[in-house]
């Protein structure tokens, strides 16, 4: 029922029409003389008695009509009882939040948060219940409604302040729209459980730093009920830099360490100096305004040292000004090529994938032809250089075997039919480049693939990958708009694939089903014609990757486009198991174990920063345990690899946050509801009551058909009055 409904009672005015009309007496228009009469005098009729009405039922039925649509324009309710909706009882549930981040460690910033959480928790009733929560870049419960529900009203208040001692701020970022959602999600859900709803609060104690997530509030609909007080607190000082580490691409070579130093907006400080940790090590000087960053390379390490971190001194707040930086980690992996090209052959397959693993500086790649393998079928000996060991080989190191990661078939060798055939066993990859159909077909047999055959296919001009398949692991890191674009690498010839001696292409086929690729086969990607271009079968423990295509300048320009790089290193480690992860991994993020193929171990151990270690860790989990920054040190069966932990770069972005902008999402801050508030959603609660109300009765429909039935009637009778004069008259 809209405010504006009674307004159209006016409407039943409009009844004095009929009324006039029925009152009018209109004179006759017609004229007609009789020659009897020439010789009289005219007198006129005298008048006894005002106009009067002469049909008074059709007068009721066009009052009653003008009277019912205004009536069902108003939407008439019949008011019953109703009960005021409950009050909040005088009892409040306020809930603590504590920010507990990386950007309280600034001077003065802790100290001044401790003491106002204090005094507000001090200040409230002795009817409020406290919970304790805090938060970094994750929520946690320190002292929940449910703990504290078993206990007396006093024992709740010391429990609070005693765990609110004992809260100390961490080394992590500050997810703070993940915490008011969690926060007010356990208020709300405590509330459904009471039987006379309370007051609801957060207070919210944080330094509310412009690099605090937001992101979870965007989605989150804030309840109406609900107020956040926040406590800000400042640092002593505002001017406060940050140094991060730039990630560098070390699989194209991009060796040229660099770090990027950024300034608040609130600043004071500009100059400041870079060097590694040390005494004797060598330093810059950087000068970076106010709310800007500068991107610069740091000096050299110093030779012999064992310098791990960057430092930038300068600045009043130090909490963020080391940098991290795990020493190169040069992991070996053994590829090995089955085919008759020469490495400095440009024309065949073997050129373009020494290029590639020879610009590699996150792994040291051994590109090793079949014609140079050892005596034994499954392993091969890596040179002691190839293992970044040094250049002096050592007696022992000429017995030192490794599996290969990737074994690459583009041609047919007969005596490695027992290596490709024992490493598909071992859960290897192998990975089939047909230069032609005869060649392909034969390596496909040779890894025990029967049923599939190649054919030449039909190229008019040339032929692009149309469709790719980016939830397959193999392409998931090309899935982003910037780099999931392929269209612009041209196919000059490749091979149709055939089963069963049926081609298969002109339209998805769904694996599985009848006419589907055998041995369990997906197609990766397909050509824009509907051939597949990229197919992946399940040998055994192992697996065969099947291009139709090579990336030779006979077949396609893969090999010069960018795409080829990231693709080979990714078939690589999906062969290995190996794990890309950045040179900097954010505090509080999880590290996976780094594998390799062939792998039989199953527990790992861990050496943290501070010299403590922790054994018999499963590997099928990662390692989620990285509290602070330093370099960790992961240990799978001999093998160690450093790990650099280092603080999330908007941590440093101290500057304060507007608080319009919680406001702008929907949360509704404040110490407490005014009175007028409270009145307005009072009387929105009423008025939404006699909306359901009316809702529910629609009393005007009624409405409207007694007044189509009246109007019927009327237009009767009406009829019946206009003709009865004109019968007599005739």
């Amino acid at each position: 029922m809209t405010p504006l409904a009674p307004f159209y009672l006016l409407g039943a005015l409009a009844i004095a029409g009929p009324i006039l009309f029925h009152l009018w007496r209109r004179t006759p228009r017609g004229r007609r003389e009789f020659s009897t009469l020439m010789f009289l005098s005219p007198s006129p009729p005298r008048v006894t008695s005002r106009s009067r009405v002469e049909h008074w039922l059709l007068l009721l039925l066009r009052g009653a009509v003008l009277l019912l649509l205004a009536f069902a324009f108003a939407r008439p309710l019949w008011r019953t009882a109703t009960s005021e909706p409950e009050q909040a009882s005088d009892e409040e549930l306020v809930a603590v939040l504590v920010d507990t981040s990386a950007s309280l460690r600034r001077e003065g910033a802790w100290s001044e948060l401790m003491t106002q959480v204090g005094a507000s928790v001090s200040k409230l009733p002795t009817t409020a219940t406290v919970g304790l929560f805090a938060f970094d870049d994750r929520w946690r419960s320190v002292a929940d409604f449910t703990e504290l529900k078993s206990l007396e009203a006093r024992a709740r208040r010391e429990l609070v302040i005693a765990r609110l001692k004992e809260l100390k701020p961490t080394w992590g970022g500050t997810n703070l729209g993940e915490a008011l959602v969690r926060t007010a999600s356990a208020l709300q859900e405590i509330q459904t459980e009471r039987a006379t709803p309370a007051k609801l609060r957060i207070i919210l104690a944080s330094d509310l730093p412009v690099g605090a997530n937001l992101d979870a509030l965007r989605g989150f609909e804030w309840p109406s009920d609900l107020r956040v007080e926040p406590l800000i607190v400042r640092a002593t000082s505002t001017s406060n830099a940050g140094l991060q580490l730039v990630e560098r691409n070390l699989d194209l070579g991009d060796d040229l360490l660099r770090v990027r130093v950024t300034n608040s907006a609130d600043a004071k400080q500009e100059t400041f100096v870079l060097k590694w940790d040390g005494t004797d090590a060598a330093s810059v000087s950087v000068y970076v305004p106010p709310g800007q960053s500068r991107v610069l390379v740091p000096p050299k390490r110093p030779d012999g040292a064992a310098a791990t971190a960057l430092m930038l001194t300068g600045d009043d707040h130090d909490f963020d000004n080391r940098v991290f930086v795990a020493p190169p980690r040069f992991e070996t992996k053994l590829v090995v090529y089955c085919g008759a090209d020469r490495t400095d052959d440009p024309e065949g397959l073997r050129f373009y994938l020494d290029g590639v693993f020879a610009a590699s500086r996150r792994y040291r790649v051994e590109l090793v032809g079949w014609d140079e393998k050892k005596e034994d079928p499954l392993t091969l000996t890596l040179s002691p250089q190839s293992r970044g060991e040094g250049t002096k080989p050592k007696m022992e190191d000429k017995q030192k075997a490794e599996r290969p990661s990737l074994v690459v078939l583009t041609h047919l060798e007969a005596a490695a039919n027992v290596f490709v055939n024992e490493h598909l066993a071992a859960g290897g990859a192998v990975l089939i480049a047909a230069r032609s159909a005869e060649s392909g077909t034969a390596t496909l047999k040779q890894c025990g693939l029967e049923q599939v055959t190649l054919s030449e296919a039909a190229v008019r001009r040339d032929a692009m990958w149309g469709e790719i398949d980016f939830e397959h692991p193999l392409f998931a890191p090309f899935a982003e708009a910037q780099f999931s674009d392929f269209t612009g690498i041209r196919f000059w010839k490749h091979r149709a694939l055939e089963v069963a001696g049926k081609r298969v292409g002109g339209g998805k086929q769904e694996e599985g089903q009848a006419g589907g690729l055998p041995y369990g086969g997906r197609t990766l990607a397909r050509f824009d014609d509907g051939t597949p271009a990229f197919v992946e079968f399940s040998v055994g423990k192992g697996r065969v990757w099947l291009m139709t295509a090579g990336w030779h300048p006979a077949d396609s320009q893969l090999a010069r486009s960018s795409k080829f790089p990231p693709l080979v290193y990714r078939m690589l480690e999906q062969a290995s198991g190996a794990v890309s992860r950045p040179e900097s991994v954010p505090v509080g993020s999880a590290v996976p174990w780094q594998k390799s193929s062939g792998d039989v171990a199953s527990r790992g151990t861990v050496r943290w920063p501070d010299g403590r270690t922790v054994t018999d860790l499963t590997l099928d989990a990662a390692f989620a345990e990285t509290t602070q920054p330093g370099l960790y040190s992961l240990e799978v069966e001999g093998r160690s690899e450093t790990v650099a932990i280092n603080l999330a770069a908007d941590e440093s972005r101290t500057s304060p946050l507007p608080i319009e902008q919680l406001e702008s999402l929907g949360v509704r801050l404040g110490t407490a509801e005014r009175p007028e508030e409270t009145r307005r959603a009072q009387d929105r609660q009423r008025q939404l009551k006699l909306e359901e109300l009316e809702q529910h009765q629609k009393l005007w429909r009624w409405g409207l058909l007694v007044v189509i039935g009246l109007l019927l009637a009327e237009t009767w009778l009406s009829g019946r009055t206009s003709s009865a004069p004109a019968t007599k008259a005739e």
